[in-house]
């Protein structure tokens, strides 16, 4: 399956509906890994608190494998490597968020005026 991004027109690059599904699927069970290796780090004893954070982590992951899709698909990868990309997001959601949170913060501090 090959994903169809080096358009005449590079405005916009339209997916499949059945790729787009795989990498939020992708993204999704990322997170559920995510929230099951932070688990063992904090036990919580609430069910309904629980199943709130895998929630919030499964969506946060979701988002990020979104992006770090959308990137690879930008720089031409293979679908493979989308998938690979939509995983990796989904699992470490928190530090790549984090790490990119930093860079526009510091992308915003160099290019705001000085007085």
């Amino acid at each position: 399956m090959a994903i169809p991004n080096q358009l005449p027109n590079t405005e916009v690059v339209l997916l499949e509906v059945e790729i787009l599904l795989t990498i939020i699927f992708v993204g999704a069970w990322g997170g559920f890994v995510s929230y099951f290796i932070g688990k063992e780090k904090a036990q919580q004893s609430d069910a309904h608190k629980s199943i709130t954070n895998c929630l919030k982590q499964v969506v946060i992951s979701c988002f990020t494998s979104f992006l770090l899709s959308a990137l690879a698909i930008e720089k031409g990868f293979s679908f493979n490597m989308v998938l690979l990309a939509a995983g990796l997001g989904g699992v470490f959601a928190a530090p790549i968020l984090k790490i990119l949170g930093d860079k526009i913060k510091k992308y915003i501090n160099d290019a705001s005026p000085r007085e």
